[in-house]
């Protein structure tokens, strides 16, 4: 049939089904634009917003912040954070080469506004420079000499400087170079002022340390190495995963030639910030402790110091602080990698006299002995061909176990530890926790080494009780003083009270680990040691208006392969507590081979006083002792 025969009707109808059928397609294709936009604005609107932004932006959306670290301070009645380790933003100065119009010109402008990349250890330079200029030389020809050795040195350094950063921009092809991960507001406002063809910058989350020099060995540092990153020693190490957060994740599929296929199954998955640390530590006692144990290791030229202070009721750290310290901000100039670990946890060392308390508190615990027991000393006591000695080679006499701890007698010690045998006292030290870790989180912690007690032959617990043969470590040593002064109850040390999660916070409570000695044998052993500060060799350590209990240590310090180092070689320490009724507090300062001043009492008992005599003041402490002379004394 002819098709032109048809009916017009028949022809019309057929055409306006065609046109329905293409609107119903436009339509349909309308639709599924719609709901496509509708899912790559909305449903997956991050995932492409992020393939859209910046560099700083995607960094922003996956990097998480790493937390913050805060301390307690007092503020009037209340305790208020503040904190001591942040972040904050700074710039990094880069380079696109292949735009650089002048490598030279770049290079020398570089140098001009950023110095050198290095900090140098000048007094280490200069010696090595002049270590052949003889005092016999003419002052005036050394000096001379030292001018222009010293010229010619800085010289070399600026002409290495420009060299490397010449090498850095003169890559024609290269389209990325970094120069510095760092650089001041100053100096990025400087060169942002000069509008470089081919410099960037970018901004970049850095560890922040608002305050010095109190307490970086607590803190730890945060590595700039991208390969290596991450938190290295002190709470950052310990506590690297709960700071650090989880980073974020773009998901993509692509084709064979690695484009992203846009109906493929895209996602984003958020970043999770870093926790928060709140610590045990007051900012006010961290601060003046720094401040002394520096002062003293500085004034003595001693090799180190190290001070704790603890809360004796719970175990909280309430100042931990070690000289040398060093700049967590600026860890890579530090010039010896020891400086890293904390001497509180890491440096186990012979405790010396102080550790006659513990041998006391045994002997006193098992009823062997009273603070008025006596015994007769002729200043030796022999052990076969071995014979211990008091110190100085001083001989007592008749002297009662109180007086054994006012003039660290050595053969006291021994006859204290002969009323209860060697393996009951061996029994006692092991319950005051000595010889292993506590767990306190701040990364590597030393055990000691206590193993000498539990030898055979009896010279060893001998040598023992004196705190020789045995060693411990600082927090070891005040956690056992603290549980003295806490009625005989051991409280495990730590420094965390508080993780503040994104969805809640983690709360540390205090935690009793034994009781080593009864509460009678507690008090009389803390009078027995405030007799120590009122008559003994600890009166350097009285607090006017307090009843202080305390034990002087002067011990030898061991050299490698056997045997000690000279005599003039000490570890000096004092470890008390105040007020001895009702302790605020328990503090045990270290200081380590002193050039001035020999003893325990003359290096470590002046900064217990000093520190001890502002936290009572701190605290708001009422005198135990209102009556005592050197309050009349001092208000003259």
């Amino acid at each position: 049939m002819n098709w032109r025969s048809l009916p017009k009707k028949s022809q019309e109808t057929s055409g306006q089904k065609r046109i329905k059928v293409l609107v119903i397609l436009f339509l349909v294709f309308a639709v599924l634009i719609v709901l496509r936009l509708f899912n790559l604005q909305i449903l997956r609107g991050g995932f492409y917003a992020a393939l859209a932004s910046g560099q700083h932006e995607l960094y922003q959306k996956l990097f998480p912040e790493r937390g913050s670290i805060f301390v307690k301070e007092k503020s009037g009645d209340k305790e208020v954070l503040y904190p001591l380790v942040t972040n904050r933003v700074q710039k990094m100065l880069y380079a696109v080469p292949r735009d650089i119009e002048d490598a030279s010109a770049t290079a020398q402008t570089l140098f001009d506004i950023l110095g050198y990349s290095q900090d140098f250890d000048l007094p280490r330079v200069e010696a090595e420079l002049f270590a052949d200029i003889s005092s016999s030389t003419d002052p005036k020809l050394a000096a001379e000499i030292k001018k222009k050795r010293l010229d010619f040195w800085w010289a070399e350094q600026k002409r290495l400087e420009l060299e490397n950063n010449y090498n850095k921009l003169n890559k024609p092809d290269d389209p990325y170079e970094p120069i510095r991960p760092r650089i001041t507001d100053e100096q990025y406002e400087a060169l942002k002022k000069l509008n470089i063809k081919g410099l960037g910058y970018q901004e970049r989350d850095w560890r922040y340390y608002p305050e010095k020099n109190i307490g970086g060995q607590i803190f730890g540092y945060v590595s700039a190495d991208e390969a290596d990153g991450g938190g290295k020693y002190g709470l950052e190490g310990y506590f690297d995963d709960v700071l650090r957060g989880k980073m974020g994740e773009i998901y993509s599929e692509r084709d064979a030639f690695g484009n992203l296929i846009a109906i493929g199954n895209n996602s984003l998955k958020p970043k999770e910030d870093g926790a928060d640390l709140v610590l045990t530590i007051d900012r006010a006692i961290q601060y003046k402790t720094c401040q002394e144990i520096k002062d003293m290791v500085e004034k003595s030229i001693a090799k180190q110091g190290t001070a704790i202070v603890m809360n004796p009721k719970t175990g909280a750290i309430l100042a931990l602080c070690s000289w040398p310290d060093y700049n967590p901000e600026e860890y890579y100039k530090a010039k010896d990698i020891n400086v890293f670990n904390n001497p509180a946890i890491f440096a186990a060392y012979e405790p010396g006299s102080v550790f006659k308390t513990i041998t006391m508190a045994a002997a006193l615990d098992s009823g062997k002995v009273e603070p008025e027991t006596t015994y007769v000393d002729v200043g030796a006591v022999s052990f076969g061909k071995d014979i211990i000695k008091n110190f100085a080679d001083l001989t007592y006499g008749k002297m009662t176990m109180t007086q054994v701890l006012e003039f660290s007698i050595n053969t006291g010690a021994i006859f204290a530890m002969r009323q209860i045998t060697p393996p009951i006292f061996s029994e006692y030290v092991k319950k005051f926790h000595f010889g292993k870790p506590f767990g306190i989180e701040l990364g590597k912690e030393m055990a000691g080494s206590i193993n000498n007690i539990d030898k055979k032959a009896e010279i060893y617990a001998a040598t023992a009780t004196f705190g020789q043969g045995i060693t411990v470590t600082p927090l070891q040593m005040i956690a056992a003083v603290a549980a003295i002064a806490n009625g005989g109850k051991m409280m495990k040390p730590y420094v965390v009270s508080q993780i503040i999660h994104k969805d809640g916070v983690e709360n540390f409570l205090p935690q009793e680990i034994g009781q080593p000695i009864s509460s009678v044998a507690a008090a009389k052993l803390a009078g027995m040691m405030v007799s120590v500060t009122e008559n003994g060799h600890a009166k350097k350590a009285q607090i006017p208006g307090y009843h202080v209990a305390g034990k002087t240590g002067t011990a030898q310090v061991p050299k490698q392969g056997g045997g000690y180092k000279s005599e003039d070689s000490i570890i000096g320490s004092f470890v008390g507590f105040v007020p001895f009724t009702d302790p605020a507090f328990v503090m045990l300062v270290r200081v380590d081979e002193p050039v001035h001043g020999k003893v325990g009492e003359t290096v470590a008992a002046p900064v217990f006083k000093n520190v001890g005599q502002f936290i009572l003041q701190y605290y708001n402490i009422p005198y135990d002792r209102p009556d005592d002379p050197a309050l009349k004394k001092q208000s003259n």
